[in-house]
């Protein structure tokens, strides 16, 4: 009988966590399918890449342990979710917007969905589900010369599932604690022998599990407490030829994103806060700062926003197959994100302190690229522009009426490309680069009572070449090392500080990485093994400081003069019998920043902000497509600095922890039913935490609930 294999592939530095089918009748090997990567622009191979890379497939988001895209980080070294709501993800204890939140220019990692490079804001609260999703990337280290955007730590790709020629869906319900409820529909099948269809829709709704008694009052109480989101998207296959050389797709989704905080006070936030096992997250409600209490205030629900957004996608990937070597892919994205972030009591009679606000960003991209592969030499050339507006406004009524309107425009283009040559003896030279050019202009008003305080604007432009060389062996059978060297860049420029109107500048990061990899097959390619070794030094890093840790409107980005990061990751997949599959995963990580002080702060000396030294992960698969199965992992990380913030010289150390995910079940022919935990132990545990003492945000409690599903 045919059955489905977990297992964990590290060629080159990919690390992949994927399926393939597997041959177990007695007495037969295990044959594992050519997995196919997305992102990777020099290959259509995992096996080829010599990216690092963890990948994450169908078998696994599918899982209910694995709901989100964040989700799936579980299972991936140095691959983290960040410190809070709206924030971006950790790539080797780096975070995808960088040290700079929210800042403004590229950010340090992309997000694509189907292809279409994502906004930081449609990063934050665009898809999220995993339903109907085919594979998951997320590649580690520098990509600049692999992708549209430069990614100096790296990105990430979610592909959901094409359509076919031939009939087939799928639905799933969901129930779980706090009230969580999910729905995914899904639904495909070919219109004549030309064109074929997929169309999808998600809905889930979970109540939060923290406690905000001084908040019922307001209006958008419900909104603030119900984490929900949803999206509705739909694909078009189109095979405009006989020759199937050409293919074209179309995909178009909207997303609607309204996460809860997880934000908790402290016993030292104010007089009158109670301790954290209170759970309190209406830190602005009866919880608040006696320096607001001297003006005679008692709450301040301006300061509590509701966030909640909109995003659209829509992409036309084009590929041709000139002969068997050669490919040209044509890319085009488009993606408008509209975040809304109003104050709790905004809109309700009688309330004067409120806030109004909104961030709407749009990002128009093209790639084009060729693709070369003969066997001996492969290679690819291409390039890339893009054109991103972002605006955003906030009107704030407190002790005067504040108006602050901001809006910037950044436009990019790109030449880049690699080649690798195969030489007879197993050795393998490799070279690329990308050749950059960037552009932003910013302006920025702030009003106090109706009378101009600020009107500045300001523009910025760099070029800047890339480079990227390397050399590889193959010896034996099944084992390889690759050695890499290849920089990073992200552009410098200018800032508003939206608190005062005050212009500020920075300067462009740049980062030089050196990789050393290995990966081995043994035990007739039951066991694969595969590691990493990496070292980044940083020069002019970025990172956005605050002089009031509770408003995003005091930041500024500084420059840390000199900082470094350095680690492995050890990754395995075992196929310890026909019915049970064991993975694996360590990350090592070191960073430091040498030579850094703003004002009066110096953090030289210290480690970046949540970058934990250690994590491990361990998992399991139990069973087949049919009968009772079982599946599980455990994640433990050890300890991290939080947030860097003035005033603040030893930001506090959060502790480490471990969680457990455990599923179980029994599937027939087109049905399933599974019973899971996530948190099975119900760990406590923090990713952000201010003072020590005064608030935290909180990292996901337990769930347990049970899901349906059924595929025809």
């Amino acid at each position: 009988m045919d059955r489905k294999l977990r297992l964990t592939i590290i060629l080159g530095t990919v690390s992949a966590l994927a399926i393939g089918q597997a041959h177990a009748q007695v007495g037969e090997p295990i044959l594992l399918d050519t997995i196919v990567i997305y992102g990777d622009r020099t290959t259509t191979v995992a096996e080829d890449s010599n990216s690092s890379v963890a990948i994450a497939d169908a078998r696994q988001l599918e899982r209910p342990t694995t709901q989100t895209v964040t989700d799936a980080f579980r299972n991936m070294a140095n691959v983290s979710t960040g410190d809070w709501t709206d924030t971006g993800f950790v790539l080797r204890g780096v975070n995808s917007e960088g040290l700079t939140p929210g800042g403004l220019g590229a950010p340090l990692a992309s997000f694509y969905v189907d292809g279409v490079q994502q906004t930081v804001q449609g990063t934050r609260r665009g898809v999220r589900g995993t339903f109907d999703t085919e594979q998951l990337e997320v590649y580690r280290g520098p990509q600049s010369t692999l992708s549209g955007r430069a990614a100096l730590a790296g990105a990430v790709y979610l592909r959901t599932k094409d359509p076919e020629f031939a009939r087939s869906g799928a639905a799933q319900v969901t129930y779980g604690s706090d009230n969580h409820k999910q729905i995914g529909l899904a639904f495909g099948d070919a219109i004549g022998d030309r064109l074929a269809y997929r169309v999808r829709g998600e809905w889930s709704e979970k109540d939060s599990d923290l406690n905000y008694p001084s908040y019922r009052a307001f209006d958008s109480y419900d909104d603030y407490v119900t984490d929900d989101y949803w999206t509705l998207g739909g694909k078009l296959l189109w095979l405009p030829t006989q020759d199937n050389n050409t293919q074209v797709i179309v995909s178009y989704s909207r997303s609607f994103d309204g996460q809860t905080q997880n934000d908790i006070a402290g016993p030292y936030w104010s007089t009158g806060a109670p301790s954290y096992d209170a759970r309190r997250g209406d830190i602005w409600g009866d919880i608040l700062p006696d320096y607001y209490r001297g003006f005679g205030l008692t709450t301040l629900p301006v300061f509590q926003e509701v966030r909640e957004g909109y995003v659209n996608n829509f992409g036309i990937e084009l590929t041709h197959d000139f002969s068997d070597v050669l490919r040209l892919t044509a890319q085009t994205g488009w993606t408008e994100s509209t975040i809304t972030r109003n104050s709790i009591n905004f809109g309700m009679k009688n309330e004067s302190l409120t806030t109004e606000g909104a961030f709407t960003d749009k990002l128009y991209s093209q790639e084009i690229r060729l693709n070369y592969d003969d066997g001996a030499l492969r290679w690819v050339a291409g390039g890339y522009a893009a054109r991103e507006t972002q605006d955003a406004f906030r009107n704030q009524t407190l002790l005067s009426f504040a108006q602050t309107e901001n809006e910037a425009k950044l436009t990019n283009y790109a030449l880049f490309g690699e080649a690798e040559y195969r030489f007879a003896s197993g050795l393998r030279v490799i070279a690329g680069g990308r050749l950059d050019k960037f552009e932003q202009e910013q302006s920025g008003v702030v009003y106090d009572n109706g009378a101009l305080v600020s009107d500045i604007s300001n523009d910025f432009s760099d070029t800047v070449f890339i480079p990227k060389i390397g050399v590889g062996y193959d010896f034996g059978a099944n084992q390889s090392v690759t050695l890499i060297y290849q920089e990073g860049y992200r552009p410098g420029g200018a800032g508003i500080r939206a608190s005062d109107g005050s212009e500020y500048e920075y300067d462009a990061e740049r980062t030089g990485n050196i990789e050393l990899a290995w990966r081995g097959r043994f035990m007739d390619d039951r066991l694969r093994v595969g590691a990493n070794i990496f070292h980044q030094s940083w020069d002019d890093q970025q990172v956005e400081l605050r002089q009031d840790p509770n408003s995003s409107a005091s930041a500024i980005i500084a420059n840390a003069g000199e900082s470094k990061s350095y680690g492995a990751e050890v990754e395995l997949a075992y196929a310890a019998t026909d019915m049970l599959d064991i993975t694996a995963s360590l990350g090592l990580l070191q960073t430091e920043f040498k030579d850094f002080r703003v004002g009066n702060d110096d953090f030289t000396g210290l480690d970046f902000p949540g970058a934990p030294s250690r994590n491990l992960a361990l998992g399991f698969a139990w069973g087949g497509d049919t009968g009772w199965f079982a599946n599980g992992n455990l994640r433990m990380q050890s300890s991290s600095l939080s947030r860097l913030e003035t005033g603040v010289p030893q930001p506090v150390e959060l502790s480490g922890f471990g969680t457990v995910d455990l599923a179980a079940g029994y599937g027939w022919d087109n049905a399933k039913l599974t019973a899971y935990a996530t948190n099975l132990f119900d760990k406590e545990y923090y990713t952000y935490e201010y003072g020590p003492g005064a608030f935290a945000s909180v990292g996901d409690r337990r769930e347990i609930g049970m899901r349906l599903e059924t595929r025809f």
